[in-house]
């Protein structure tokens, strides 16, 4: 809660009125819960558990030469004199691309067969703007300013007999809900940290936690509200409440369950929340996040190396913790950025906004392996020094939305792509 709106609130010796303590809920609860009556929600899909997807966006434009590095162009060396990735220490895909050296737990996810790596995705007409490109891969609507989100309309379109099954459809594990996960029918919330993700109480009195919520729902139930929202307001606190307290216990009882060694780390923390509540079984069918620290215009061998080092481990960690809680089989993970970098270097050691790059999909329901062609890098082929795309990004979208989650990916794009066969 924000402190100023607290330090508002009058306290009188460690004692809260009515009014104020009231206030202090609806602050507290804002925002955080779905409209739809989420304590009457069961915690387990009578149908039987379903797939879900994870979305990680790799924020600020990754690097995608250096990352999936085309060590058998001879094209990439001269552009990169600085930055190439050596091709002795490249992990290789085949005799002309391979993985960042750093990325050694990715490549034994490829042998295993559970890493697709999609080479030059991209869309028409490319935007160097972060903002403009961030939103187009959000909305998967380059041609206009979309309202809604790419993963907003999938939810839209699910059965609400279903939805009402579930304690959450789904869950953005960042501060700032993305524009991806914007909908007409439903709201997400954002859980960025669980201990937020909670009905707040005076740090003084913790021990009166379950005093305070009594008191809470107490108001909540006999209060007169006036005006149109009254009553939604009501059902919405009271709501969020119970929802708060079954997450937190469905993910307390989650995370003894697995022996899974993550590295240190924000991408860490967030994977590790996301396998508590699938194991947990809240049954979201979209959870979201970002990794932020790719926008390296300068001195970014090291930064890179570093990120994508992380990135792989993180990855690594969240598939075996999966696999310990016995949901392996049940989650996908999409990786990309919103664009990727130029194909020559600049003179501060680094790399300036590009196009096309490539994106990675993983888990155990995969079918591993590279696909699509990677961009060539002669003069002639570069489109105003970028890479041009050899994949729409819509026809990953395809893929994943009919052959992984099982729906209509025509009505949720506005028309039909050709799928990567990597389901």
């Amino acid at each position: 809660m924000n402190p100023q709106l607290q330090s508002n609130l009058k306290l009188d010796g460690g004692k809260t009125s009515r009014r104020d303590f009231l206030a202090l809920s609806l602050l507290t609860l804002t925002g955080l819960a779905q409209p739809a009556a989420l304590a009457d929600r069961l915690l387990d899909d009578k149908s039987g558990r379903r797939r879900c997807l994870v979305v990680l966006t790799l924020s600020g434009g990754n690097d995608g030469l250096n990352t999936v590095v085309p060590y058998g162009m001879g094209r990439y060396y001269d552009l990169r004199p600085k930055l190439a990735v050596k091709g002795e220490s490249v992990l290789p895909l085949d005799g002309v691309v391979g993985l960042n050296p750093s990325m050694s737990e990715l490549a034994s996810l490829y042998k295993e067969g559970k890493l697709a790596v999609v080479q030059g995705v991209g869309y028409p007409e490319p935007n160097r703007s972060h903002f403009r490109s961030i939103e187009i891969w959000q909305t998967a609507q380059p041609d206009i300013i979309g309202d809604t989100g790419w993963l907003g309309r999938y939810l839209d379109l699910q059965d609400k007999n279903d939805l009402a099954n579930r304690m959450l459809a789904a869950v953005n594990i960042d501060p700032v809900l993305p524009k991806s996960l914007l909908a007409r029918k439903i709201t997400v919330p954002s859980v960025y940290d669980l201990g937020d993700f909670r009905f707040k109480v005076d740090s003084h009195y913790q021990n009166d936690r379950e005093r305070q919520l009594s008191c809470f729902r107490d108001i909540y139930k006999d209060y007169q509200f006036k005006g149109a929202l009254a009553g939604q307001l009501v059902k919405t606190g009271l709501a969020a409440s119970a929802a708060s307290e079954k997450l937190h216990k469905l993910t307390a009882d989650a995370a003894s369950k697995s022996t899974a060694s993550y590295p240190d780390g924000r991408l860490s923390a967030s994977l590790r929340l996301i396998a508590q509540m699938v194991a947990g079984q809240v049954g979201a069918r979209v959870y979201t996040l970002q990794m932020d620290g790719f926008d390296t215009h300068a001195n970014q061998s090291r930064t890179h190396n570093g990120l994508l080092g992380n990135l792989s481990r993180s990855l690594k960690a969240f598939l075996d913790d999966l696999e310990c809680r016995g949901v392996a089989d049940e989650v996908l993970v999409l990786v990309h950025s919103e664009f990727g970098r130029r194909a020559q270097e600049n003179d501060g050691r680094g790399t300036d906004h590009g196009a096309a790059a490539p994106c990675f999909v993983l888990g155990k329901g995969v079918k591993g392996g590279l696909y699509g062609e990677h961009p060539e890098l002669e003069a002639s082929k570069l489109v105003q020094g970028d890479l041009g795309f050899k994949t729409d990004f819509r026809s990953v979208y395809a893929a994943l939305l009919e052959d992984w989650l099982g729906s209509d990916a025509r009505a949720i794009l506005g028309r039909s792509f050709e799928k990567i066969p990597f389901v």
